[in-house]
């Protein structure tokens, strides 16, 4: 034990005071020793003292030790200051002892970790977490090799769940120390993910450090931390993948084809950035050293894979990769052993793909996830039946299927399949539709659609087949797809029909689809000569095909079964569903140019229709205002006669009540009976006269009215037919409120029903003539001499009497109702037209809102085509891997 660890451990007076005297007691040895020092001249007592406070602190006297310690003047004094601060810290003294601990001065590196040892320990005690964490870094910091001092700061920062701290500690000891310990201790923190609040760029160093020490660790290092910022956000994840393959790029080449768990993670990863998420900017420098890197690597499982990886990628991003790097894929991938699920992978893209599609607005019908249902099925081999005469194709299908007659000619692809009863579905791109009967199936397959079609057959059932029947000019989308769907083709012809060409063409459209031939019609008379030449033909064009010319069904089961056992199943299906992928991108690719266009001619369409829609509300509002001026001025017509009317008749009626004036007659109230008697008349011709004439106007004004509106409905009926004609569906209606005239009806009759003219003061007023004649009859009119002269002045007076004040408050009060009604006519022309006259603005509205829309949709796509074009770009590339392992893993087999 060293000096310093007797002063820590507080056994100085052990080995200075009892080393032969072991077995005495330390207070007894101590004091003795005090005493005989004492008798010294130049007594040096400090050492017997410090001593004694160590015997005293162990026997938990802590008051006697600090006691004893406090008179300490020799070396010793620094010590002797941190044992007193240790008596403190027991007496639960903290701050006592804080202050004495940092009073201590010292060299000694020893002594300084101890102080700081204790420290941290009162910062744990009182909870003091921030300077009990500063004080432990400090302390590692200073000291990093002093005695479990990284342990403590380990245990603590873990008990505190202090992550950042402890990664912090685990990476600065592994980089410094090497020590498996601590890359150990960094593995299980990243394995907890404790690892992924820390940029990527911060474990560069010690990782560089693991590879050169401990590739075995560096691989489960790597692996944990890979795995740990997979979970993170998009751009921490891309930012890892760029770390580890900056890191792997630039140290040495240490291939040794075991790195199993990073050739995984290589795999995975490099799947991950071709899944149509990132764009070509932000992989065009990462793939390539992530390629470089997976190759470098790549075990055994995986170098297949890789090689297959980095050929297409220089396939389809020349100059990329460098040339080195594609010469080495190349050896490889000619050596290398298939351990790739080729098939599984293309399902996965396909799905990617069309999850991809759906965010693009693309639509992918069902139909395709049913042929790609059919694809996986191994159970059953698909056999697509081709030929040149599609009556020919017919028959043998019929045959086949026991001698139904459920086939004819069709326009629809049709696949047959075994069940234990009939099932007959249509396939669209909407989902499955049930077919109730033979006699539907066959009306509808004579459109161009999809049928699935499932009876008990006893040839499907022992082959383990489909047959299916594709029309030979069918040129639709589903029928290019369906051509990868076939595991093989049969071609039924017979001799006079027999056409090479188009064999040949459907064997280039399908070149992995073995083409074996049934020949047709071998009943009928044709020469061995005959069937000898023509087998001598397709034999020439197709040297791998199998011939059939039986009529027996056990020997068609036989050949059928030999075709079939000769197909590689997995392996064919697993081409099949690379090409079909090929056609799905295609089509993908026309669909968004369709879209492009579409919207290029909606946007067009829709300006042209907003333009005519806005041409029509100003067309209907010209009507409208045409209408109101024609059918209002009509109205003021009738009106105007009426005054005029009533302007000529009243004052006659007035004036001619003068032959009820007599010469005996009582002048004193002649003036009473006149007026009565002009108001009667006045009533009279109005009732008989005036409202039947205006009655009989107002209901020929409602007929023009009504072929004024008849006119403006079928101006409207031939709008309304032109715009639903432009839009292919019932979208305008353009019913104007016909009530109007209903209403004005009512009006008309109740005008009629509800006039009556109260009295007027006719001769009742006050103006001179009549105050001055009424008066004369009530002075004069009792004397008989006097009355010949007021008989002629009242005649005089009543004939040639102004009566135009009297006609306008007439004409003013029969007119009241009818001015009235004029002033609401202008408001029920515009109702009649409001209807129309709405709906062609609301068109226009969503006419201009789908237009914007439209331009939206369009200005996103042209100003972002890598959205679109580099995902494809990267399908491409996944689906060339493939094509690739399948190229270069590939058992060859015959195809016709």
């Amino acid at each position: 034990m060293t000096f310093e660890e007797l002063l820590i451990d507080k056994m100085y007076y052990k080995k200075t005071f009892m080393k032969e005297n072991e077995f005495d007691h330390p207070i007894r040895i101590l004091g003795e020793a005090y005493m005989a020092e004492q008798q010294n001249e130049l007594a040096e007592l400090s050492y017997i003292r410090f001593a004694q406070g160590e015997v005293y602190f162990h026997n938990k006297d802590f008051e006697s030790a600090i006691f004893k310690w406090e008179n300490i003047e020799n070396e010793l004094e620094p010590w002797a200051k941190k044992n007193m601060a240790d008596a403190y810290f027991e007496l639960s003294l903290y701050s006592t002892a804080e202050e004495i601990y940092r009073s201590i001065v010292s060299d000694s590196p020893i002594l300084t970790t101890e102080i700081s040892i204790m420290l941290f320990s009162i910062y744990n005690v009182q909870g003091d977490m921030g300077k009990a964490v500063d004080t432990i870094k400090e302390a590692v910091a200073y000291n990093p090799d002093y005695k479990n001092l990284t342990d403590i700061a380990r245990d603590f920062f873990e008990n505190q769940q202090d992550w950042a701290n402890a990664v912090e500690l685990a990476v600065n000891e592994a980089i410094r120390t090497d020590s498996a310990k601590w890359f150990e201790v960094l593995i299980s923190y990243s394995l907890d993910e404790k690892t992924n609040r820390f940029a990527p760029s911060y474990f560069s160093k010690v990782l560089v450090s693991l590879y050169i020490e401990n590739q075995r660790l560096f691989e489960s290092f790597v692996s944990s931390l890979w795995k740990g910022y997979r979970n993170e956000a998009k751009d921490v994840y891309l930012t890892w993948i760029k770390e580890i393959n900056h890191i792997l790029i630039n140290i040495e080449d240490r291939r040794n084809g075991n790195w199993h768990e990073l050739s995984a993670l290589f795999a995975e990863s490099y799947s991950e950035l071709l899944n149509g998420q990132l764009l070509l900017k932000d992989l065009s420098l990462m793939v390539p050293e992530h390629l470089e890197n997976w190759l470098k690597v790549a075990d055994s499982t995986h170098a297949l894979a890789a090689s297959a990886a980095v050929l297409s990628w220089a396939e389809i991003f020349p100059s990329s990769i460098n040339q080195s790097i594609i010469q080495e894929a190349e050896n490889i991938i000619v050596h290398a052993k298939n351990e790739t699920d080729v098939l599984k992978e293309s399902v996965r893209l396909f799905e990617n793909i069309i999850e991809w599609a759906k965010k693009q607005e693309v639509q992918i019908g069902y139909s395709l996830h049913w042929m790609v249902r059919q694809l996986l099925d191994h159970r059953v081999h698909h056999l697509l039946v081709a030929g040149n005469s599609e009556n020919g194709k017919v028959d043998f299908i019929n045959a086949a299927l026991g001698g139904h007659s459920l086939g004819i000619p069709s326009s629809s692809l049709i696949m047959y399949k075994d069940a234990d009863t009939i099932d007959i579905s249509e396939i669209t791109n909407d989902g499955i539709s049930k077919i109730d009967n033979i006699e539907e199936f066959h009306e509808l397959s004579m459109h161009e659609t999809m049928i699935d079609f499932k009876l008990p057959a006893e040839l499907l059932y022992d082959c383990a087949v489909s047959l299916s029947y594709m029309p030979r000019n069918s040129q639709g989308l589903n029928s290019k797809q369906y051509m990868y769907l076939p595991d093989a083709i049969l071609a039924v012809i017979n001799p006079s029909e027999y056409d090479g060409d188009y064999l040949l063409d459907l064997n280039e459209q399908m070149p992995y689809t073995p083409l074996h031939f049934v020949i047709n019609d071998v009943e009928k008379v044709y020469s061995e000569q005959e069937l000898t030449i023509l087998e001598d033909e397709i034999r020439s064009k197709f040297p791998y095909a199998m011939v059939f010319t039986s009529t027996d069904s056990a020997n068609l089961t036989n050949f059928i079964k030999t075709i079939t056992q000769s197909i590689n199943v997995e392996e064919a299906r697993t081409a099949n569903m690379l090409s079909f992928i090929r056609a799905l991108m295609s089509n993908i690719l026309e669909q968004r140019l369709q879209m492009e266009n579409g919207l290029n001619e909606s946007i067009k369409w829709e300006e042209e229709m907003a333009t005519k829609l806005g041409g029509a509300i100003h067309q209907l509002q010209d009507m409208e205002k045409e209408k109101v001026e024609n059918i209002t001025q009509s109205y003021q017509t009738i009106k105007d006669d009426i005054k005029e009317e009533l302007r000529k008749s009243i004052p006659a009626l007035l004036k001619g009540s003068s032959e009820l004036i007599k010469e005996d007659s009582d002048f004193r109230k002649l003036h009473i009976e006149l007026n009565e008697e002009m108001n009667s008349r006045i009533q009279l011709h109005v009732e008989k006269k005036v409202l039947p004439n205006f009655y009989s106007s107002i209901q020929q004004w409602i007929s023009y009215a009504d072929e004024e509106f008849y006119q403006c409905k079928t101006f409207l009926d031939e709008m309304r037919e032109g715009f639903n004609s432009l839009y292919g569906e019932e979208r305008l209606k353009l019913f104007a409120d016909e009530k109007v005239l209903d209403d004005w009806r009512r009006d008309a009759e109740r005008m009629k029903n509800g006039i009556r003219i109260d009295k007027v003061n006719i001769l009742l007023r006050h103006t001179p003539s009549q105050v001055l004649l009424k008066s004369a009859g009530k002075l004069f009119g009792a004397l008989q001499q006097n009355k010949s002269i007021l008989f002629n002045k009242y005649k005089k007076f009543v004939e040639n009497e102004d009566y135009q004040e009297v006609v306008n408050t007439i004409t003013n009060k029969f007119l009241m109702q009818f001015e009235l009604f004029e002033t609401s006519i202008e408001r029920d022309i515009a109702m009649f037209f409001k209807n129309p006259l709405t709906e062609l603005e609301e068109t226009v509205k969503k006419t201009e809102a789908t237009r914007q829309d439209n331009e939206k949709t369009l200005n996103r796509m042209k100003a972002s085509p890598e959205k679109f074009s580099d995902p494809l770009s990267l399908f491409q590339v996944k689906l060339r891997q493939y094509e690739w392992i399948i190229d270069a893993s590939k058992e060859s087999y015959p195809v016709g």
